[in-house]
């Protein structure tokens, strides 16, 4: 098993956020969030931060063509970003998951759930900010019927790469896989590194992912079995899609379930967000040289909060780290200030990302598929 690092660092300032039910309007710290609106039609699925601005991603089941992109700019101007779709079939239905953007260009990852199976056949759009075209894969890309899913995208210096997961060779379980772009063509990394395979006593499970200057930072949970199952929240990180992979503890004392499943990453630090057992719980990670260090002890932002297993997450880090999670009907957001306040949106969260300004924009969407977005006014 992968070293697990020492917890060091400041503790974060504990946070608990009460229970509320859904409103019209922000129910505390009004003056902290206003609404905003999003370029495109249909419901919101994505928000991706650039230096211009911020990428909105949208479901319209009306559309022919159902996903769309579009840049809201730092001017408050908007453009659509053309999507050359090619696949008639997945390319047309596909709802967007993640999209990113960087020093390289611009990927978006979308899927679409059907056939006797119900497999998702997954797509990837590549291109730049003002044109992305869909590369088409085969079914067998990302699995086949080995597939495991698909978690997210990152863009770096040394390319893009899709995180997700995968039968192990050994069919020990699920793999921890990484895919990156060879032509046309999306193809698995050959040695992703050893602390991302299942073996007979530990099982790792990808959460989210994340761009650094000169690499990535993917977040999740290993399922250990021996002696007893428990999961623990780890990080690994690397300069390239094809490893070598170091994992990084989260530190959970006494957690019999910790996960992360969320993260996002600043200049000097990253912020991952998850649970241990029914908290919501957000970490710290330095960075030194754009590379990680050692994970400083998690900030407990919502008591006995999670009510599901795969609760919705979204963090931002930046000028005031940023952590959101949803529970039914309603969002709830910390901001991870000196005097950290919290904030209860209608509707269920959906996505959170960071402007050039520093100020962050979340959406929401409510039972009827309207989304609404807020952005933070401090």
């Amino acid at each position: 098993m992968g070293r697990r690092v020492r917890a060091l660092g400041p503790i974060l300032a504990l946070v608990v956020v009460a229970a509320g039910g859904c409103t019209d309007a922000p129910t505390q710290s009004e003056a902290a969030w206003e609404p905003v609106p999003l370029p495109g039609p249909g419901r919101v699925v994505t928000l991706t931060g650039t230096p211009e601005g911020l990428l909105v991603g949208r479901y319209d089941e009306d559309a022919r063509e159902r996903a769309s992109l579009h840049e809201l700019r730092a001017d408050g101007s908007s453009g659509q970003v053309e999507m050359d779709t090619l696949w008639e079939w997945a390319g047309r239905e596909a709802e967007l998951s993640s999209v990113a953007s960087g020093p390289t260009g611009t990927v978006a990852l979308g899927g679409h759930r059907a056939g006797a199976h119900g497999n998702v056949r997954w797509t990837v759009w590549s291109g730049d900010r003002r044109r992305v075209v869909e590369q088409p894969q085969p079914f067998e890309t990302f699995g086949g019927w080995d597939a495991g899913g698909l978690t997210g995208v990152a863009i770096s210096r040394p390319g893009p790469m899709i995180l997700g997961s995968r039968v192990s060779a050994s069919k020990q379980g699920l793999d921890v896989a990484v895919w990156q772009p060879r032509g046309e063509r999306w193809v698995m990394a050959p040695r992703p590194g050893s602390t991302l395979r299942a073996t007979a006593d530990r099982q790792p499970s990808p959460g989210a992912v994340a761009a650094l200057p000169d690499g990535y930072l993917a977040v999740g949970w290993v399922t250990e079995l021996e002696p007893s199952i428990r999961d623990v929240a780890v990080a690994w990180t690397a300069r390239s899609p094809g490893g070598p992979w170091r994992e990084i503890g989260l530190p959970a004392e006494g957690a019999g379930i910790a996960r992360a499943g969320a993260v996002a990453c600043a200049a000097d630090h990253c912020v991952v967000a998850g649970r241990r057992d029914d908290d919501v719980m957000v970490w710290r990670v330095p960075l030194t040289d754009g590379a990680p260090g050692e994970a400083s002890t998690a900030t407990t932002v919502a008591t006995g909060a999670l009510r599901t297993q795969s609760p919705t997450l979204a963090v931002v880090a930046g000028r005031v780290d940023t952590a959101a999670y949803g529970e039914g009907e309603t969002t709830r957001v910390v901001r991870l200030a000196a005097e950290p306040g919290a904030t209860h949106l209608p509707g269920r969260l959906v996505a959170m990302a960071a402007e050039p300004s520093g100020a962050v924009v979340l959406a929401t969407t409510d039972g009827s598929g309207t989304s609404r977005a807020w952005r933070s006014t401090r």
